[in-house]
């Protein structure tokens, strides 16, 4: 038995430490060629590896944009969208699982289609309605169309399905209402699953690029990935200084998710298993 444990990892070992290096090839390749001289990044003759790095690039990069600005409303976002999709997803959940209601299951199946209808399908129709509200380049038109998750909506009512109907029946026998009940015996048995879709929704929203590029026109309420787009002009880029950019706005998320990773995966196979 020893044996055969020894000999499958000696036959996985290297399959895994070639496809961790395919994975993290594109990050190196961006981490050298923000820290490049521009007169490097397209000569094939050039060393891999900068002989003099240019350190000086992630600092001029910060000079060039306002990436303060950009920074502050990727976090007003991204927090703001976050905390509407798992709070609407709480209550939709526990509904579709735990309240009995007419038209249920048709309205759980309209809200699971929104999974299957890709964006770009609706996005006309949800832009025109933002700019009928006023809401075009303001937070409100960034936010208020982001608030509904169904993909979180069908993660929480799968996880309340596995939770006991027995313990709100007692609470409803003792008195309770149903959003004493739900607040205060179906929502904390819920922690891991609400810790996975906060990380994996803040995650997302971060890096949401089409929405904030239709709804927003000025520099002012631009997010980060659109601050990327400053690096890039019509017949030429600078990708030393398009990476450095790139480096900037990836790292905050790669703490995040490297922070956070085990909440994601207790949260999901929780729900999985339980």
């Amino acid at each position: 038995m020893f044996t055969r444990r020894v000999q499958s990892h000696i036959l996985w070992y290297p399959v895994l430490i070639i496809v961790s290096l395919i994975m993290i090839s594109p990050l190196f390749w961006m981490v050298i060629t923000a820290i490049k001289p521009s007169g490097a990044v397209l000569n094939f003759r050039a060393p891999i590896l900068p002989t003099h790095p240019e350190w000086g690039n992630i600092l001029a990069v910060w000079k060039m944009a306002p990436f303060g600005r950009f920074f502050l409303n990727s976090i007003i976002f991204s927090v703001a969208a976050t905390a509407g999709q798992v709070i609407t997803s709480q209550m939709a959940g526990y509904a579709f699982a735990r309240v009995d209601f007419p038209g249920k299951n048709i309205l759980f199946y309209c809200v699971l289609s929104g999974l299957m209808i890709p964006f770009t399908v609706v996005m006309v129709p949800v832009i025109q309605i933002v700019h009928a509200f006023g809401w075009i380049n303001t937070f409100w038109g960034l936010i208020i169309p982001n608030i509904a998750s169904a993909f979180g909506a069908f993660l929480y009512r799968q996880f309340f399905f596995t939770v006991p109907g027995a313990l709100g029946e007692a609470a409803k026998v003792d008195g309770a209402s149903l959003l004493r009940i739900f607040v205060q015996i179906y929502l904390p048995l819920a922690k891991p699953m609400t810790a996975a879709l906060t990380v994996l929704s803040f995650l997302a929203n971060w890096n949401n690029f089409l929405f904030p590029l239709l709804v927003t026109n000025t520099t002012k309420m631009m997010v980060l990935p659109l601050g990327l787009s400053m690096f890039q002009n019509q017949h030429t880029v600078e990708y030393n200084f398009l990476m450095a950019a790139t480096l900037i706005v990836v790292v905050p998320i790669f703490i995040v998710s490297l922070f956070t990773q085990r909440y994601i995966i207790d949260g999901l196979s929780m729900g999985a298993v339980k």
